[in-house]
């Protein structure tokens, strides 16, 4: 099998287009996987730097595209007029075509040139063609979504909804990724250390690469106007931050700009969790909750699911050793239900009123409450086995619950 190079459609388009005489041959960056038997290769440096191993590239013109068959013709010279380190893969373009027709060919150490099998990755508009039909992913790509809190709960559904063509991101979050961070989030140990805003950045654009992504890394109740400022013009806020102090902050730039918002949170080891859609004024925000006491008991002993978030939670004197043992989390696959919950929640608000494939979700999402538990644990210790039964709680299955606007609601009451 012949060497797979994966280019950009819209980098060739823009070269063929833009480039002159002078410019050839053009220099860019390639990175070899599997023994340099899969490489990406690109005229501009990726906004994601891949993890292979990097190479030589250069993109060279010919002047029609019946050149191209003799372009294999030209390698001894360029590689001796350019003496280029090896491994070094050449791409060929014609410069007279519309589209981007070209030939690569890798050369090894001193063998003979390796014609190459060349694919395109396309444009924005067909990243998402499968799904057109269950959603308006041309609607979706000028959507934005502001997410606050980008840990086990927040970096899947930014992902997600990165997959779905969502084309904007507001990506709020100060901590870092940290060892014991990486059992349940979308990032890996190559990202140990980084800023959880940029790792989860970088997730997204390797979904789409055409997504416009803002970062802030930021405390949100220590930087109330940056925060607030930054999600004014979202469409739809994500909240799945780890402390009722952001969420309530949250709630409230919800109401004031009219913004559509959705909750999600995980309680105990993820026993169970909770999600609450808020449409400002339209139903219940999320002080309604505490105003009706619609939570079961004991369901706010929330997860602790890193030291940091335990020593803003524990009294000051707490020893180190009883700050690490509060510290218990559940499994990813504990997250995850909760997590896809709050995606499609997204996208149902976010292609609300279109005539899309999962428009008839709207009739099904009349709760703007919803309970899930994981297993039968702590409060939810007394719930029936999955078993048969459909007319009493079990777990692994979700609820709504009814929850309506408090008129007397200090936030949103009347």
């Amino acid at each position: 099998m012949s060497p797979l190079v994966y280019l950009l459609e819209s980098q060739l388009r823009f070269l063929l287009r833009n480039g002159n005489v002078t410019s050839w041959p053009v220099l860019g960056q390639a990175y070899a996987w599997d023994n340099h038997t899969v490489i990406h290769g690109y005229t501009q440096p990726p906004s994601v730097h891949p993890a292979g191993q990097l190479s030589e590239i250069q993109f060279h013109a010919v002047p029609t595209v019946a050149a191209l068959q003799g372009c294999e013709l030209l390698i001894p010279s360029i590689l001796e007029k350019q003496k280029m380190p090896q491994p070094t893969l050449l791409v060929f373009l014609a410069l007279d075509a519309d589209e981007a027709y070209q030939l690569a060919f890798l050369v090894l150490d001193d063998s003979l040139p390796v014609r190459c099998t060349v694919k395109l990755i396309p444009t924005e508009s067909d990243l998402y063609s499968r799904s057109k039909g269950l959603l308006e992913t041309d609607v979706l790509a000028a959507k934005t979504v502001g997410i606050v809190g980008l840990g086990s709960g927040g970096s899947p559904i930014a992902v997600e909804l990165a997959k779905a063509g969502i084309g904007h991101f507001v990506l709020i979050d100060f901590d870092r990724l940290e060892l014991s961070n990486v059992a349940r989030h979308v990032c890996g140990t190559s990202d140990l250390g980084r800023f959880k805003t940029f790792a989860v950045r970088d997730a997204i654009h390797q979904r789409n690469p055409h997504a416009h992504v803002r970062t802030l890394e930021i405390d949100v109740n220590l930087n109330r106007d940056e925060c607030s400022s930054a999600l004014t013009d979202a469409d739809l806020i994500i909240c799945a931050s780890d402390n009722d102090r952001s969420r309530f902050f949250l709630n409230e730039i919800a109401l004031k700009f009219r913004i559509p918002a959705i909750f999600g949170r995980a309680i105990t080891r993820a026993a169970g969790g909770d999600v609450l859609r808020v449409r400002p004024f339209n139903g219940p925000c999320y002080s309604c909750l505490y105003s009706q006491n619609v939570r079961q008991e004991g369901s706010d002993d929330e997860e602790i699911s890193q030291t940091s978030q335990a020593k803003l939670l524990l009294p000051d004197y707490t020893s180190e050793d009883d700050i690490k043992a509060s510290v218990q989390v559940g499994l990813s696959s504990d997250i995850v239900p909760i997590s896809n919950f709050m995606t499609k929640l997204a996208l149902v608000e976010l292609s609300k009123g279109l005539n899309s494939g999962i428009s008839g979700l709207e009739d099904d999402f009349v709760s703007d409450f919803y309970i899930w538990a994981n297993r039968r644990d702590g409060i939810y210790q007394t719930w029936n086995k999955l078993g048969y039964h459909f007319d009493k709680p079990t777990i692994l299955r979700w609820y709504g619950a009814k929850v309506t606007r408090d008129s007397q609601c200090m936030v949103c009451g009347n």
